[in-house]
């Protein structure tokens, strides 16, 4: 979960957050200025990051991707596997665990490795050599939070700026939660506005896109999506579904987990929120005190959450428990972002 000073005390971090921007600053002019050699994939690259430290959407956001390319390209993802023990090019497999690819990875390949491979490494440009090496080899490959990244060039960049944490709003680490500051966003060739209010007005829309304007180049497109929340999924088949009107416990180990709850008040009876750190490693322990605690409520959780989860429940014997995830899927209050992406792909990919 991220943590923050007090608004009176954040100021004192002022002098720590200008030398932060002067390094990234600094480092982003050398690749600039080709003074770091930037790696380009003979495979069409597309990056999905943000400037704002977790939480902006990127893993549905690639998800949604996925969904819209995979008919007319054959596809791979490449993250670095946040919070993984293993170091290197690793590609996930059946028995490949959060703790070895990272929970994010692990959730893409739950949910696509039948059909895109899943890779992770630290070093992107090491990763895409490899990949570019693999037989048969993938015609376009999303890249995981790479904004930073610089020494990849994307074809194709994507920056995400969640709706309640606008990085026009915002100040460098560790005054706000910026990585870099607000004009790393004219590396951007499209912005998306995540997790906006689905009633988000025109004018509104309208009001935002001008402010990011002030920092992207001109003519860069920009976009809002929305979060669209499925029904509930049981962690395993024999479970009964459950009403609106039945108490549940929430359990969530994300970077925003108040949206989680607000969303899950305005749609069911919630009982108490067990909120723990992003990408947290789960325990026993903690697994047996929710269920303790939820007082034999459904306990509800993210899908981020149920691929490290739903393991430890087997390992202690809990299956009867009930454990249910809670899906989402992007979606855009227009089909603007699906032209202008096929477009750029079209024209801009190798040729195949």
């Amino acid at each position: 979960m991220l943590r923050i000073l007090p608004s009176g005390l954040r100021w004192l971090t002022w002098p720590f957050s200008l030398l932060y921007q002067f390094i990234t600053s600094v480092r982003n002019a050398i690749f600039d200025a080709g003074f770091r050699s930037i790696y380009q994939s003979t495979i069409y690259t597309i990056s999905i990051g943000n400037l704002t430290i977790g939480g902006t959407g990127k893993t549905p956001q690639i998800e949604y991707l996925l969904r819209l390319l995979a008919n007319r390209y054959t596809l791979a993802t490449l993250s670095r596997g946040y919070g993984r023990k293993s170091k290197g090019f690793l590609q996930a497999k059946i028995s490949s665990s959060a703790a070895e690819i990272g929970d994010e990875p692990l959730q893409l390949f739950k949910k696509f490795g039948a059909n895109v491979p899943v890779f992770v490494a630290e070093k992107r440009a090491e990763g895409l050599k490899k990949i570019e090496q693999l037989l048969p080899c993938p015609q376009l490959v999303l890249l995981d939070d790479a904004y930073q990244h610089r020494a990849v060039k994307p074809h194709l960049s994507l920056l995400l700026t969640d709706y309640g944490r606008l990085f026009y709003q915002d100040y460098v680490l560790p005054l706000g939660l910026l990585r870099e500051s607000r004009q790393g966003a004219k590396r951007a060739q499209g912005v998306i506005v995540t997790k906006c209010p689905p009633t988000l007005t025109p004018h509104d829309r309208e009001q935002i896109e001008k402010k990011i304007q002030q920092y992207t180049l001109a003519n860069t497109p920009i976009f809002f999506s929305y979060l669209d929340y499925g029904t509930p999924v049981p962690y395993f088949e024999a479970q009964p579904s459950f009403s609106t009107d039945t108490p549940l416990w929430l359990v969530s180990g994300i970077a925003q987990p108040k949206l989680f709850e607000e969303a899950a008040r305005n749609k069911f009876k919630v009982a108490g929120h067990s909120a723990v750190g992003d990408h947290h490693d789960f325990t026993k322990e903690e697994v047996k005190k929710w269920v303790n605690v939820s007082d034999n409520h459904p306990i509800l959780t993210t899908e981020k959450d149920w691929v490290k989860l739903k393991p430890l429940l087997e390992e202690l014997d809990l299956a009867h428990s009930r454990f249910y995830y809670w899906p989402i899927q992007v979606a855009f209050f227009d089909e603007r972002f699906d032209r202008f992406l096929l477009s750029e792909v079209a024209k801009q990919r190798p040729v195949w």
